[in-house]
């Protein structure tokens, strides 16, 4: 069995950059706070894709400089027509010496790390690009219960045709990256903030794409793949 992952090819063709994901404003909420003021900082967006969390936070703290990295040169190419003053680079997060140590004030990773089947790799190399005093933010699935889960998929359209089956939303635990964090000798400390939608999502054509259900007056994040998603925020401030 192979796996792959093609779902990336749907920002190509979304344009959300005036309307900007809820989730992006609770990332910047808690990324940035007023005592640290306006000046410039280096920050890089891992994974970026099409550039749209890179267009909320450039309007938002237009005095930083950003960065945006991912592995799809089509994505990059057109997140750069939107954002001419972003430096953006074909690089991987898993590559360790695609920048040198220390070099961002703030990093973030968002919707990524669950299309790898091991956390540890990614999480380190933010942890060695981040400067002293520096912060982290990963925003994707977490799981409250202390049990690590990996999931492949496959369309039902292409059970005939032996096509690879598709990564992107393994659900690690809290508790086995707070151990691995716990043991990071830079890393001062962490945190995690559990996101919730506002309002309701409604289904879509594409099963992939999430939508929203009520559970006890609370709204949770489901998709074709059946499986609740707690969309949570990781926040990791390292030493001086």
């Amino acid at each position: 069995m192979k796996f792959i992952r093609t779902h990336d090819h749907i920002y190509l063709t979304e344009n959300r950059y005036k309307k900007p994901k809820e989730m992006f404003k609770f990332i910047e909420k808690k990324a940035f706070k007023k005592k640290e003021g306006y000046k410039k900082k280096l920050i890089c967006d891992f994974g970026c894709a099409a550039g749209e969390f890179l267009y909320y936070l450039e309007k938002k703290r237009p005095s930083n400089e950003y960065y945006g990295t991912d592995i799809r040169l089509d994505l990059l190419k057109k997140a750069k027509k939107f954002l001419p003053t972003v430096k953006f680079l074909k690089k991987s997060v898993l590559k360790k010496e695609s920048f040198p140590q220390k070099i961002f004030h703030k990093s973030f990773l968002c919707g990524v790390h669950p299309i790898f089947d091991e956390f540890e790799k990614c999480f380190s190399n933010l942890i060695y690009w981040t400067k002293n005093a520096g912060e982290i933010f990963i925003f994707d699935m977490f799981n409250q219960y202390p049990i690590d889960v990996l999931i492949k998929y496959r369309n039902s359209k292409d059970y005939n045709k032996k096509k690879n089956y598709e990564s992107g939303w393994n659900n690690f635990s809290r508790k086995s990256v707070s151990i691995f964090l716990k043991k990071q000798r830079r890393v001062k400390n962490f945190s995690f903030h559990k996101f919730e939608m506002p309002f309701d999502l409604k289904r879509q054509k594409d099963p992939v794409r999430s939508w929203t259900i009520k559970s006890k007056n609370k709204r949770l994040m489901i998709n074709g793949l059946n499986i609740i998603q707690p969309q949570t925020l990781l926040i990791i401030r390292l030493r001086k």
